[in-house]
């Protein structure tokens, strides 16, 4: 037995068990969220839906900068997947619908190119099926 030994001959156990618990909630959030949203293209917009008993309703003001979770696609600015769209983590998407003094909030003071504000969220959708109808609805892109 070692006396005084620093980190503890456990320690690696125990930072597994925390950093697995902590994968482990995060990958039931996004599994929770994949069966309770749906983003919806319609003939004018990109939207955010939930699903319910009663099919996709409205799903309430945008947590950040609040307002309706529906952008029209002339106000998209920019789009993207991160960090590629055959391999995505993040989906990106930046307008102008948003009111401007509200540009600087959550993710918008990341990004100061184009105005507009910026938003992220899991790729927990076909993200090629996003790809083309971002393309199909003619969302601005900038050039890569």
């Amino acid at each position: 037995m070692r006396l005084g030994s620093f980190p503890p001959a456990n320690a690696g156990s125990v930072i597994g068990v925390v950093f697995g618990g902590l994968n482990i909630l995060f990958s039931s959030f996004l599994v929770v969220q994949t069966l309770r949203l749906r983003f919806v293209f319609d003939e004018t917009a990109f939207e955010l839906k939930e699903v319910d008993s009663s099919g996709l309703v409205d799903s309430g003001e945008n947590v950040i900068v609040g307002g309706q979770n529906r952008w029209t696609y002339d106000s998209f600015v920019n789009w993207d997947f991160f960090p590629n769209v055959d391999i995505p983590i993040l989906v990106y998407f930046k307008e102008t619908q948003t009111p401007q003094d509200k540009w600087e909030e959550g993710p918008g003071q990341l990004d100061k190119v184009g105005g507009g504000q910026v938003h992220f969220f899991p790729a927990i959708a076909n993200c090629k099926q996003l790809e083309e109808q971002f393309q199909i609805r003619g969302c601005a892109k900038f050039d890569s």
